[in-house]
C-alpha cells in the first residue's frame, strides 16, 4: 500500500515508515522523505467504522428476519454511502511540520 505525504506530496510504501506514536485512530506516522508527521482525521476513521458495522449489522438482521427489509434496506444504503463518502475524503493530514522546514519559518521583517 502506498501513501503520500501531504507535506512533500511524495508516495512511499507503509512498510518503509521507521517512526509512529499514538495509538488506535490516533496513530500518526513519519514521513520517511521530510520528516514530516502525518495522521488521519479521527471523526472520519469513527464515520468510516460506524458505517459499515451499521450496514453489517442491518443486512445481517434483514437476512435472518423477516418483514424488516423494508427498514434495512434504507439502512444498508445509508450505510454505504456513509463508508464511501468517508473513505473519500478520509487522505493523510499534515500534524507536525519538520523541524529543519525553510518553508515554516516566518520571515519578519
Amino acid at each position: 500500500m502506498s501513501l503520500q505525504c501531504a507535506h512533500c506530496y511524495k508516495s512511499f510504501s507503509i512498510a518503509k515508515v521507521n517512526d509512529s506514536r499514538g495509538k488506535g485512530l490516533s496513530v500518526e506516522v513519519q514521513c520517511p522523505h521530510c520528516a514530516a508527521w502525518l495522521g488521519h482525521n479521527k471523526y472520519l476513521s469513527v464515520v468510516k467504522i460506524v458505517g459499515f458495522y451499521g450496514g453489517v449489522i442491518a443486512a445481517a438482521v434483514g437476512y435472518f428476519v423477516e418483514g424488516v427489509t423494508v427498514i434495512t434496506t434504507p439502512l444498508i444504503i445509508l450505510a454505504v454511502i456513509m463508508v464511501g463518502l468517508s473513505h473519500i475524503m478520509d487522505h493523510l493530514q499534515l500534524i507536525e511540520v519538520p523541524e529543519n522546514d525553510p518553508n515554516a519559518e516566518t520571515h519578519a521583517k
